[in-house]
């Protein structure tokens, strides 16, 4: 009876043990991968520049997911690095606009001066 007893307890703690380690998330390696170079193509496309506030938040949340990362929680460094991920490609669409935006704004310039050459009287 008390082999029973035993083995029960035996395998009862192993599946606690394994339920347990099987609630860990694994770290997100893959995520912080494409974060990373999300954050990379955001500072190409001038978030230094034209997005500084998206792309800092981006950089900071990168640092806060890899620190919970090192301490074991994979669960919180997702999440950052999900965060990360979304804070790097807003930054990266928002430096695409401006520069658009900008763009635009010199050609109609452009067609401002060329229109005031066209219309200005020419001298005989």
């Amino acid at each position: 009876m008390q082999s029973i007893q035993t083995v029960s307890a035996t395998l009862l703690g192993s599946f606690v043990l394994l339920s347990g380690c099987a609630s860990t998330p694994p770290a997100p390696t893959e995520e912080m991968t494409r974060a990373k170079a999300a954050i990379e193509q955001a500072q190409r496309a001038g978030a230094r520049e034209y997005a500084t506030e998206d792309l800092n938040n981006s950089l900071q949340k990168m640092d806060q997911a890899e620190a919970a990362i090192a301490k074991g929680d994979n669960a919180q460094g997702s999440w950052l690095v999900k965060e990360s991920y979304a804070d790097a490609h807003l930054a990266q669409v928002t430096a695409q606009s401006a520069k658009s935006a900008k763009a635009a704004s010199d050609v109609d310039q452009s067609i401002q001066t060329l229109q005031q050459e066209a219309n200005r009287p020419s001298k005989p």
